[in-house]
């Protein structure tokens, strides 16, 4: 799978003006590789060509997390860097000199830079080429999908176990967030409980507010699956019967 997505890479990339695409840690690198390498202020970095050549390099440190990942079985020649070495001039001497590269929009600017200061050329985003190849989606995409969104859905499913007259956000939050793991998330993401007033932030932060008796609030959560897909899903209660005013503006929005 991993290795069809970097050959796509390869193939779009061949099709623009620029010959070789760099990728750093993040939701791009996972596409990619599967590896969910962390974003440190040392350098990991895939680097692609359109010939649909690989590399990455990695801190030594983090060559085992990698080769328990399998980069190796991708087709990805894998490099690793000590502390006294220059990473940037060490890719570069693997690769080659690029013309004209691209870096994924996430990238660090230091990073960026670093790639741009060791090459001599100046970097352009890759965004759009990344996006329009995540944007297709292939049936087991799909399915992954359909299983976070369905994972999510238990934890909304039992609401009212948690969310209750005399509680707070935070007590009820903590709540929802070993749900969203127990439901099969690795990670909780973010937890959004809004009471009242509190609603009119849509990224209000867990607070010590206690929730009343007829307040609507607002649930937003997600998390991330096993799979790097992610969940997120917000819906709106109100403890006991909701007030005139808010039934009105519900039923205009119905």
């Amino acid at each position: 799978m991993h290795q069809e997505r970097i050959a796509r890479v390869a193939q779009q990339l061949a099709q623009t003006e620029h010959d070789i695409i760099f990728v750093t840690p993040g939701s791009d690198l996972r596409y990619l590789t599967g590896y969910d390498a962390l974003p440190l202020e040392r350098l990991t970095c895939l680097a692609v060509r359109t010939t649909g050549e690989a590399w990455m390099i990695v801190p030594t440190l983090e060559k085992p997390s990698a080769l328990a990942h399998k980069v190796p079985d991708m087709g990805i020649e894998l490099l690793d860097w000590q502390e006294t070495q220059n990473p940037y001039l060490l890719l570069l001497s693997a690769v080659g000199q690029p013309q004209r590269p691209l870096v994924n929009n996430l990238m660090w600017v230091e990073k960026a830079f670093g790639i741009q200061g060791a090459s001599g050329t100046n970097v352009e985003l890759a965004g759009k080429l990344l996006s329009d190849i995540r944007e297709v989606k292939t049936p087991d995409e799909v399915a992954y999908l359909h299983e976070a969104g369905a994972a999510i859905d238990q934890v909304h499913m039992n609401m009212h176990k948690w969310l209750r007259p005399g509680r707070t956000e935070r007590e009820v939050g903590k709540d929802i967030a070993e749900a969203i793991l127990a439901a099969g998330h690795v990670t909780v993401d973010f937890v959004i409980v809004a009471s009242g007033p509190n609603g009119a932030s849509p990224h209000h932060e867990l607070s010590d507010r206690v929730i009343q008796t007829g307040e609507p609030v607002v649930v937003d959560i997600g998390g991330t699956m096993p799979s790097g897909y992610c969940s997120d899903c917000t819906r709106m209660y109100v403890c006991g019967e909701p007030p005139a005013e808010y039934l009105e503006h519900y039923a205009v929005l119905m």
